[in-house]
């Protein structure tokens, strides 16, 4: 084994079919384990620190030293295929470099990655050399193969390979099962409990309310306390932005009347098996031609029903839908916010968009990914700020992340979001719990 490894980094020469195919599958296991350190570096935004950062910048000098090895071996396989150096070198470049930078820039990723790392390096393992006896070397073939194949270190590797494609596979395929489940009578059917008025409470109170719905809840647990990150900011004795006019604002009110009724607060705080609501990210000003559009209560998503799949770990939320989700203003569509208040309380930290339908996801940023393209921390609070427009301000809602907003195509819709606890390795591993909403 020694040798063969040794062999890896000989530039000059040329190489049997077997030795190259072994050191390709040698890098190839090198390059998953750089793969891996790298996206956990970069998945939990480690290179802040000195130390981690150094590494980070050894693991991409590895790789395109990784690369330069692997054109050489590409080479001395070629030269022994073609006896044409010149042609050796550019074709080595071709198969491995240039080949890895196409696949970048192009969508159909899988099949060509597929042609990449199997389809090429096995066709050249398998062609003779030039002026080789071809009738004696395909002769011999299946002995050699059979030697190739008992190789441990070849059998390592496709055990690895084999093993991480299933479970990265296994998982994109359960979270598309999951995303079509639908509510039946044999689910868990879970109360939807009504709002109320925060308006005047102390912060007591409100935790003192919390904790009772908890205990009514999927999350009960006698250890249970709010999540001061999450709730620890709420002022005593202040208002509280009333529910029926979150959706627009109107010039002939007094801006105090704004706290008045029902909290929209209490739509999640009251409904902690609601993990991930949403709303708008704006109010309208109040107009005749927005009259029905700020009257529609569905704009205010108040769950229809909510049911939960015990064997799957998922909560369904069902909300009813209006013409209202799809309606421009000032030729724009009106932009949503999924709001994560409940699943940070119980500690899902970590969200990820697995499946949609008739939603739209438009990015914010070039610099920026959004939730359907990979898992998003959730940093929802609960202060005090003047976002209502009430003397003295609200206890509301923050902050504004750009990163959880979609608007709808048409009704109906659906998602299904994938939560974690801890940050997850790669987008389709398998969550804490599942919830999927409803929009019809």
């Amino acid at each position: 084994m020694l040798k063969e490894i040794k062999s890896i980094f000989t530039p000059k020469g040329e190489i049997a079919g077997i030795p190259f195919i072994i050191n390709y599958i040698i890098l190839r296991l090198v390059g998953f384990i750089l793969n891996y350190i790298g996206l956990y570096i970069t998945f939990n935004q480690l290179t802040d620190i000195p130390a981690i950062k150094f590494l980070h910048f050894i693991i991409l000098f590895a790789s395109l030293a990784l690369m330069v090895v692997m054109i050489f071996n590409y080479k001395r396989r070629l030269l022994q295929i073609t006896g044409n150096l010149i042609i050796s070198i550019i074709l080595a470049i071709l198969l491995s470099a240039v080949f890895d930078i196409f696949i970048l820039l192009i969508y159909f990723r899988p099949v060509l990655m597929l042609l990449e790392t199997v389809c090429i390096p096995l066709i050249l393992a398998l062609m003779p050399p030039k002026n080789s006896n071809k009738k004696e070397y395909w002769s011999t073939f299946f002995t050699r193969l059979k030697n190739f194949l008992k190789n441990p270190i070849t059998i390592f590797v496709m055990v690895l390979v084999i093993a991480d494609t299933g479970l990265v596979k296994y998982s994109i395929y359960k979270n598309k099962q999951i995303s079509k489940i639908v509510p039946t009578l044999k689910m868990e059917k879970l109360a939807i409990n009504p709002l109320s008025s925060y308006t005047g409470k102390t912060k007591q109170d409100i935790l003192n309310i919390r904790k009772d719905y908890v205990k009514t809840s999927l999350f009960n647990n006698d250890n249970y306390a709010p999540n001061e990150e999450v709730f620890g900011q709420i002022a005593d004795k202040k208002p509280w932005w009333g529910i029926d006019y979150i959706s627009c604002t109107d010039k002939n009110i007094s801006t105090n009347q704004i706290a008045n009724g029902n909290s929209e607060e209490s739509r999640f705080i009251n409904n902690p098996n609601v993990l991930i609501g949403v709303h708008m990210s704006k109010s309208y000003v109040k107009n005749k031609s927005l009259q029905n559009f700020c009257n529609d209560k569905a704009l205010l998503f108040i769950p229809q029903n909510v049911t939960y799949d015990k064997s799957h770990k998922l909560i369904i939320v069902e909300y009813k839908a209006s013409k209202s989700f799809t309606t421009r203003i000032n030729k724009r569509f009106i932009e949503f916010l999924l709001v994560g208040l409940n699943a940070r309380d119980f500690g899902y930290n970590w969200i990820y968009l697995s499946n949609s339908n008739n939603l739209r996801f438009l990015p914010f940023s070039i610099d920026k990914s959004m939730v359907n393209e990979k898992p998003q921390k959730l940093l929802d609070y609960i202060h005090l700020d003047n976002a209502c427009r009430v003397e003295g301000g609200c206890n509301n809602a923050s902050p504004y992340q750009p990163e959880l907003s979609f608007s709808f195509r048409e009704i109906p819709a659906d998602m299904t979001l994938s939560l974690w606890k801890n940050k997850p390795v790669y987008k389709n591993q398998p969550a804490d719990i599942y919830l999927k909403m409803i929009f019809k």
